[in-house]
C-alpha cells in the first residue's frame, strides 16, 4: 500500500502498544518512520524487519534535549518530518493526597510537555515542506463527561490538557498547511492497561486505535482540523 509513500514520520512512545502498531502500519503503507522510546532493545526488535524504512532513536520524552536529538537524527535519515504522532505517555495511579509534586510534574512532562516540544520542532519542518499533520494520542479519561476512575487525577488532567493543546495549536497553524487532531481511546488491550486496570477487560485493540490515527494522518481526513475523535463505546 502506498497511502503514505515516502513520507517522513515520527512516532513517540513507539516501543509497544498503540505507538508500535501505528509505526508498523505507517511503514507498511509506504512511510519512512523514526520510532522513539526509552527501550533501545525493544525499538531495535521492532525496526529489524523494516530495514531502511524504520529508524530508531532512544530517549526520554520528558527530556527536551532528547526530543531535539530525535528530530535532528530522524531528519538526517529521512528528511523533513511531515507526520508526527505524539503517543508518548505514562500512567501513575494514586489518590491526590498521595501524589507528590514530582510525580505530578513527571506525568505532565511525559504526557503534555513532550507533545508541545515535539510539535514545536515539527512545525519548522512542516512549514518548509508546505504542510503536515500532527496527531496527539490522548484518552477518553481526559474528555469532559465520562465517569473517571478514582486515583487517576494526574493522568486525567494531563490528557485533558493534551486535548486542549490540540484545539489551540490547530487554530494557530492551519494557515501553514498543518492540521492537528487528537484521538481519545477508551480501554485498549496494551500492557499499560493490563498493569493499571485491575484485570478489567479492554474494549479494543491497539490495531483499531492505530487505524484511527492513520486516518487522521492521511488525506482521507483532509477537512478535519482541531478535532478529538473518541474511540469509545460508552
Amino acid at each position: 500500500m502506498t497511502e503514505f509513500k515516502d513520507k517522513a514520520a515520527i512516532v513517540t512512545g513507539a516501543s509497544s502498544g498503540i505507538g508500535r502498531r501505528t509505526a508498523e502500519l505507517l511503514v507498511e503503507r509506504g512511510a519512512r518512520v523514526a520510532i522513539f522510546a526509552r527501550s533501545a532493545d525493544k525499538l531495535a526488535a521492532i525496526a529489524a524487519p523494516h530495514r531502511d524504512r524504520m529508524f530508531v532513536v532512544t530517549g526520554d520524552a520528558a527530556i527536551e534535549s532528547d526530543i531535539e536529538r530525535l528530530f535532528l537524527d530522524a531528519e538526517k535519515q529521512f528528511g523533513r518530518c511531515v507526520i508526527l504522532v505524539n503517543n508518548a505517555g505514562m500512567i501513575d495511579p494514586a489518590p491526590i493526597a498521595e501524589i507528590t509534586s514530582e510525580r505530578w510534574d513527571r506525568m505532565f512532562a511525559v504526557n503534555v510537555r513532550s507533545a508541545f516540544i515535539a510539535s514545536r520542532l515539527a512545525l519548522t519542518s512542516m512549514t518548509a515542506s508546505g504542510g503536515g499533520v500532527i496527531v496527539n494520542v490522548a484518552s477518553i479519561s481526559g474528555v469532559v463527561g465520562p465517569e473517571k476512575f478514582p486515583g487517576f487525577a494526574s493522568y486525567n488532567a494531563s490528557k485533558a490538557a493534551l486535548i486542549s493543546l490540540t484545539e489551540a495549536l490547530a487554530v494557530e497553524v492551519k494557515d501553514r498547511g498543518v492540521r492537528v487532531n487528537c484521538v481519545s481511546p477508551g480501554s485498549v488491550d496494551t500492557k499499560m492497561w493490563a498493569a493499571s486496570s485491575g484485570g478489567a477487560p479492554a474494549a479494543m485493540t491497539a490495531d483499531e486505535v492505530a487505524e484511527t490515527i492513520l486516518f487522521l494522518a492521511s488525506d482521507r481526513s483532509r477537512p478535519m482540523n482541531g478535532q478529538n475523535l473518541h474511540v469509545y463505546n460508552a
